[in-house]
């Protein structure tokens, strides 16, 4: 039988960290789900867009890359064997006896007795300053988000923001960089206090310039960034410098028309409203990362692993009844670490240290 032939238990839509861990954690209730990935390649935000972007914020990891993330996740829920479609995005839904019919970009149209919307800021595009020069400098020195550090070597940088992504840019380029100057338009920033401290100490120390509360007046430069610009928005005062890069940290503005489509109920911001076990307005559909928004609710990934195992016991609870799970169980990894040794479920008499000849 078909992929689009068979009714599939639960179809996760997003391939990022929250859906890949939703996936996993079905897959631990014994439902075999499904992926639908508008990509090529699982992941999501922290392949596509941050793939060497430091991570701190992971419990039991001390630091690794967006994408050394993703590829540890991607392993990890490989092991549930889940059925993953790639480049399929999913333009409309339509609940019919009972089922919700996902018809995607493709043609395909794919069957679920329930699913978990886990789009994250793939649907998501850049806020923009609207400063002169941003448009025509997009793509040309001027960008929204970091691919490859070694592309800001023996550079001057301009970071723009005062978010957490401002904050670890300004960290992790500072010794890349020939220099790095942060901008922020107000004295208050949204990101963690421990990570503005620790930027504010680089200023302190001239490892970085940091200019508060300034903003972008203009850029210049002949085909490719090369100068600009900025303004103290309280007393107007100017300052120019040169830069080849510019790096605007604004964050991500949902494009909700799939959403909107999809008839799921969105805040004044354009984000999913859910409750506190991940429900929508709509029976049978679940939302979970950072597509969505309820009171207390930070954009962590710590917290979208939560999200994930709540959202994959919801639906576990709509499909089967509370306290109940499907038939695939999974009993875990062939093998296992435990401490120092490391057992093989097979025969777990046949112990010795990992390393041991």
């Amino acid at each position: 039988m078909s992929a689009q032939d068979k009714v599939h238990d639960v179809i996760i839509i997003g391939g990022g960290p929250a859906g890949l861990m939703c996936a996993f954690y079905c897959g631990t209730s014994g439902i075999k789900p499904m992926i639908l990935e508008a990509l090529d390649f699982l992941g999501g935000q922290s392949a596509a867009l941050y793939p060497e972007k430091p991570v701190y914020d992971v419990p039991g990891i001390i630091e690794c890359t967006g994408q050394e993330l993703a590829d540890t996740l991607t392993e990890q829920v490989m092991q549930i064997e889940p059925h993953v479609e790639f480049n399929q995005s999913v333009e409309e839904m339509k609940h019919i006896d009972g089922v919700w019919n996902l018809i995607c970009k493709s043609g395909k149209v794919f069957k679920t007795k329930a699913m978990v919307v886990a789009t994250g800021k793939g649907a998501f595009s850049p806020i923009r300053l609207g400063v002169p020069g941003e448009d025509e400098y997009a793509g040309k020195g001027l960008t929204y988000s970091v691919k490859h550090i070694s592309d800001y070597k023996g550079k001057d940088i301009l970071i723009v923001g005062g978010g957490d992504s401002a904050m670890d840019w300004t960290c992790t380029l500072k010794d890349v960089a020939k220099s790095v100057t942060l901008i922020h338009r107000r004295d208050g920033f949204k990101a963690h206090i421990g990570a503005v401290n620790q930027v504010k100490a680089m200023a302190e120390a001239k490892e970085i310039n940091m200019f508060i509360p300034y903003e972008i007046k203009k850029i210049e430069g002949a085909g490719k960034v090369e100068k600009v610009t900025v303004f103290n928005n309280q007393t107007n005062e100017e300052k120019a410098f040169p830069v080849q890069s510019i790096i605007i940290c604004a964050g991500f503005r949902p494009t909700t028309d799939a959403l909107k489509k999809w008839g799921l109920e969105l805040n004044e911001k354009g984000m999913i409203v859910t409750n506190e076990i991940c429900k929508t307005n709509q029976s049978g559909i679940f939302a979970v990362g950072d597509a969505t928004e309820y009171i207390g609710k930070r954009h962590l990934i710590v917290m979208e692993f939560g999200e994930a195992a709540s959202a994959a016991g919801a639906v576990s609870t709509y499909i089967y009844g509370k306290g109940k799970g499907g038939a695939e169980w999974w009993a875990g990894p062939k093998k296992k670490k435990t401490g120092n040794v490391e057992t093989n479920r097979d025969d777990d008499s046949q112990k010795q240290p990992v390393g041991a000849k």
